[in-house]
This record gives C-alpha cells, sequence and structure tokens, in this order.
C-alpha cells in the first residue's frame, strides 16, 4: 500500500493505494497548532476504524502548500508507516512540462492536479480546482501546464463578505431554486453558488477562445461539491489530487 496526503490550507486530505487503487481517502481540518504526535494519534484512529495495517505500507508522499507543518505531517507518517516518506518539491520527477514564467512558483498541489489530470483524460484541459482559493489550470495539447487563474475560494469569500458586512448573516451554502433571490439568505446563496459556477463557465469559455481549442474540463477541490450538480461540461473528480499523488510516487521508487 501506499500513503499519499494532500496537505492544504484548509484540509488535510488522505488516501490509501492498494494495487493501483484509492481504497480509503479521509479528510481532517488543518491545525496549524497540533503536534507531530497528535497528528498520529489522528491518523492512527482512521487506520483502527479501517482496519488498515501500517506494516503493509511500502512508503508515502505528501504535497504541502503549509511550510510550517510539514516536517510535522512527515514525522507523524514516518512514524506511522515506518517507511520514508516522499514531499513533492524540488528534485522530485513529475513528468510534468510546466511551460510558465517562473517554474518554481507553481504550487506542488497544482502540480498533483495536472499530473493527476493527465493520466486520465484526453487533452488539452481545464482543471477547476475549488479549495481555499479557486485556481483554474491550464494544460496545452502536448501536456504541458501553461498557466493558471487564481480568485478568492467560496467559502472565503462568502465569510469575508459577511464578517465585514453589519446586515448580512451566514449562508448554508446551499443553491437556492432561483437565481433571483428574494431574501437575504437566498440572495447571498445565490451569488456565493451561481456565481462562483458562472465565474468558472466564463473562464474555461475565455480559456478556450484565448487557445482557439475547445477543451476537456474537469472540476476537483474541497468545495466543488457544492456546485458540481450546477456547473455545465465539467466532470467532478474529487479525488484527482490523490491519484496525482500516486502517478508521482510511482515515479520516484
Amino acid at each position: 500500500m501506499v500513503l499519499v496526503l494532500d496537505l492544504g490550507n484548509t484540509n488535510i486530505y488522505l488516501g490509501i493505494f492498494e494495487n493501483g487503487q484509492l481504497i480509503h481517502e479521509f479528510r481532517k481540518h488543518t491545525d496549524l497548532h497540533r503536534s507531530s504526535d497528535e497528528y498520529v494519534e489522528v491518523f492512527k484512529s482512521f487506520f483502527l476504524t479501517h482496519n488498515i495495517d501500517t506494516t503493509s505500507f511500502e512508503g508515502g508522499i505528501i504535497s504541502s502548500v503549509v511550510p510550517s507543518l510539514t516536517t510535522t505531517l512527515k514525522s507523524a507518517i514516518e512514524y506511522l508507516i515506518n517507511k520514508p516518506c516522499l514531499v513533492v518539491g524540488k528534485g522530485v520527477k513529475t513528468g510534468l512540462s510546466i511551460k510558465i514564467d517562473n517554474p518554481s512558483e507553481l504550487g506542488c498541489d497544482l502540480v498533483c492536479d495536472c499530473v493527476g489530470a493527465v493520466s486520465k483524460y484526453p487533452l488539452p484541459l481545464i482543471i477547476a480546482d475549488l479549495g481555499t482559493a479557486n485556481k483554474i489550470l491550464v494544460v496545452d495539447s502536448q501536456g504541458a501546464f501553461i498557466g493558471c487563474t487564481i480568485s478568492v475560494g467560496l467559502k472565503l469569500g462568502i465569510k469575508s463578505l459577511t464578517n465585514n458586512a453589519a446586515q448580512l448573516m451566514d449562508v448554508s451554502l446551499l443553491a437556492p431554486k432561483k437565481v433571483i433571490g428574494k431574501n437575504s439568505q437566498d440572495s447571498l446563496n445565490s451569488g456565493a453558488i451561481y456565481g462562483t459556477v458562472s465565474m468558472i463557465e466564463g473562464m474555461a469559455k475565455r480559456i478556450e477562445n484565448e487557445l482557439n481549442v475547445e477543451c476537456n474540463k474537469v472540476i476537483t477541490g474541497g468545495n466543488a461539491i457544492l456546485i458540481k450538480d450546477y456547473i455545465d461540461g465539467f466532470v467532478y473528480d474529487p479525488t484527482l489530487i490523490l491519484e496525482g499523488l500516486y502517478r508521482i510516487y510511482e515515479k520516484n521508487k
């Protein structure tokens, strides 16, 4: 078995692969204040619940956009599985050609998204990853990453709005039946859900016009579940980053 882990600003997303297949997945809120020992207990509880034999792991791999927690999580995983854990970064083979001004600026989570998508879908590709930020990634017909857009995430945006407007309340982030809201709750939900949908669909169309080619489109990330039923032309793939991590692990064995 292989343990893969994506460490994001909002969530830790862990997966376990066996014979190339994802057999377990687990999400936990990212807590900057937890120690390595505390994360060992969190993961140990998950393993016990699913009867996972930690002696069966051949290794692990981590993608992290939270540098202050990377070593903590790496230590926890290596303690649990008693095997080395690779961290995606400089010197790690990904197989992804990166054609941007400064390739070192590209987050390893986005690299994993692209590697996962290229392994599963026809090129060229538009990948919308909805997490703390909304990222729309573009992979050309040769399989090279050629750039992206980044905007405020759905939950972060609505939280900022309701925190800074005295007369607006927290919302459920459930799509109302109609776009035109008749009350504050429906109006905020409509703007958050349908607004995000329209932004992604519109940006995808602009990208296709810029490339002068139609792209295959994939939506992923923790917040994608909130809009997957309302967006047109996108395949919903919630485990894409885990599959990218596994592919990268295989390239570095």
